[in-house]
């Protein structure tokens, strides 16, 4: 067992944006790479799952120490990127999940999932934002099989809402802030300065 792994979910299809989210430019470098950058800053294993446009990102990637996972399936949905994810770093004994389109997170702010699970031992670490809960989110490793069992496109919410009970929320406002939409795009460039 090698302790946290991180898995940076980027196989959407951009179809409400209409053009690849991911590989838009913000402060020089693409969103997919930003987010994959703030992995790394807290994890050492990093699995990028990666599903249109799998060449282009495997391309922005290729210089970091991360293994790209391609998802044929992602049409399917959410949960065929989080099967291939967890799939690639089943060993670890807690696992981060992040989604690459949330760039005004850093690793100062995962660092605080980090330290509050290493700190409790609780089997999930959740983000408040906006009156929901959400990614990033940290499981551990015996909540892996529930995760791999979500069909559909559905993410990690119904493990999160099942396991409520067990799981401790650090408020994270940094993740509300997401690229879905030419509006939204907008919005990041207004609010986050690059660094």
């Amino acid at each position: 067992m090698s302790g946290l792994a991180c898995v940076v979910l980027a196989a959407g299809s951009s179809r409400r944006m209409g053009q690849p989210k991911l590989l838009l430019r913000l402060g020089g470098k693409t969103l997919l790479r930003r987010a994959v950058e703030t992995a790394l800053g807290v994890c050492g294993r990093v699995a990028v799952v990666v599903g249109p446009e799998a060449d282009r990102m495997r391309a922005e990637l290729q210089d970091l120490p991360v293994e790209v996972v391609e998802n044929p399936e992602h049409e399917l949905g959410l949960s065929t990127s989080l099967r291939r994810g967890i799939e690639a770093v089943a060993e670890a004994e807690a696992v981060l999940l992040l989604l690459a389109d949330q760039p005004a997170l850093t690793p100062q702010h995962l660092q605080r999932l980090v330290e509050t699970w290493r700190r409790s031992g609780a089997r999930i670490v959740a983000c408040t934002y906006r009156g929901t809960v959400g990614p990033p989110t940290l499981f551990h490793r015996t909540l892996l099989p529930e995760l791999k069992a979500l069909r559909g496109d559905v993410g990690a919410k119904p493990i999160l809402e099942a396991h409520r009970d067990e799981a401790i929320f650090v408020p994270l406002e940094e993740a509300a802030l997401d690229v879905d939409t030419p509006e939204d795009w907008v919005r990041v460039q207004e609010s986050i300065r690059p660094s």
